[in-house]
């Protein structure tokens, strides 16, 4: 059995969707996942980054928002050889036109992650 790692990264100008790499056991999946959140996240306490290990060894997903525009989501898929991928993991990204709508939509009533209504 093999744990596959990604990261998906959203930032104001792009999305990124990158494999980082198959191992042969969660906990490694999940130290090499947390060296990812570590380099995102460079103001993480060591108790963060113990959660965020046990967070990914545990549920094998992690999101991460630095603010309103950036995101950092992290995922260990698990995978047996000869087998199929199983549904849930199969969808690695899609973004839809309406997404993009959706996106526009909330920068225009929060901007800089403040809301309109509080200010």
């Amino acid at each position: 059995m093999s744990y596959v790692v990604t990261k998906l990264v959203t930032t104001e100008k792009s999305v990124d969707f990158f494999l980082l790499g198959a191992y042969s056991d969660i906990k490694q999946a999940a130290a090499a996942a947390t060296e990812e959140y570590k380099a995102y996240n460079k103001a993480a306490s060591f108790m963060n980054l113990e959660m965020v290990n046990e967070w990914l060894s545990t549920r094998g997903e992690y999101s991460f928002r630095r603010d309103a525009r950036n995101r950092l989501q992290l995922d260990i898929s698990q995978v047996e050889e000869n087998q199929p991928v199983p549904a849930e993991h199969q969808k690695l990204y899609s973004c839809s036109e309406e997404d993009k709508v959706w996106v526009q939509m909330s920068s225009a009533l929060v901007p800089d992650g403040v809301s309109k209504a509080e200010i």
